[in-house]
């Protein structure tokens, strides 16, 4: 897949009428073009967003537009009319990350995408993960989608305010964040314990592994524990981003209730990590 990515600008071309909206909320948007005739109230709050954020709006003709179309590679079906550039938007640091996720939440959870190729699945992962409560993403430096225009659209606007940064040194990556307090929690259609009986009342990283192979041997070595949705069906796997929604909700759920939550996970969070 081609990435509509200016490099040395850090820039890209994103396109369809919410995400623009959105990234022209942030101010992140340096340029919009419209297609002649496209209408509706989401046109005119992007023509407004823009006079209002001082960002220049072009109208183009059915032609030129479809040409622009083709210079940026993407589709007739999905661009409802409007393309914009954007900035990519600021990489945090690993410590970056974790400061602010223990900032907003005293029991932050980071989702790490161990090998996310497809960028409707990370899109969809990051559009579930901003409205469940998810801190942050870690997005490893290989064999991973990263954030391209397609990711961003599938996310409608979520990438824009999950924070993130890329890592790629395992062993010492994984070291640190258990050092900062975080409990890595690995998935596995293979794993004993199912999601529904683990307790997630500690700082948490959710490892969600690749659509097809699952985790990494090298991630799995780094996991504290490792859980499975049980399936009943024929069918012996779920579509990643519905498997994460399925596991951050439960956290959600549990997190909201509290003083339900058993204690034997907690406890051996506390003595691993030397804490009262």
């Amino acid at each position: 897949m081609q990435i509509n990515t200016n490099l040395e600008n850090l820039d890209f071309y994103i396109f369809g009428r919410k995400p623009i909206i959105t990234a022209l909320k942030a101010g992140t948007v340096s340029k919009v073009f419209i297609q002649h005739g496209a209408n509706g109230p989401e046109i005119e709050e992007i023509l407004s967003l823009s006079r209002r954020k001082h960002v220049p709006s072009t109208v183009y003709d059915r032609k030129k537009f479809k040409e622009l179309t083709r210079q940026v590679s993407v589709s007739e079906e999905t661009h409802q009319g409007v393309i914009a550039l954007k900035s990519i938007g600021r990489e945090y640091t690993l410590d970056e990350l974790i400061d602010l996720a223990y900032e907003n939440s005293s029991l932050p959870l980071l989702l790490f995408l161990d090998g996310i190729q497809d960028p409707h699945n990370f899109g969809a992962i990051a559009r579930t993960a901003e409205v469940g409560g998810v801190n942050g993403l870690l997005i490893p430096t290989s064999k991973n989608s990263p954030i391209t225009p397609v990711a961003y659209k599938t996310s409608a606007g979520a990438l824009e305010h999950l924070p993130h940064c890329y890592i790629g040194n395992f062993p010492q990556d994984f070291s640190h964040l258990k050092e900062r307090g975080f409990w890595i929690v690995g998935t596995d259609a293979a794993a004993e314990d199912s999601y529904t009986s683990f307790s997630y009342d500690v700082p948490l990283i959710l490892v969600i592994g690749n659509e097809g192979e699952g985790m990494r041997p090298a991630i799995r070595k780094q996991c504290d524990s490792i859980i499975k949705i049980p399936l009943l069906g024929h069918i012996d796997s779920l579509n990643v981003s519905v498997a994460a929604g399925i596991i951050i909700f439960e956290i959600l759920r549990q997190r909201g209730s509290s003083s339900n939550l058993g204690s034997t996970i907690k406890d051996t969070y506390h003595s691993t990590h030397h804490l009262p």
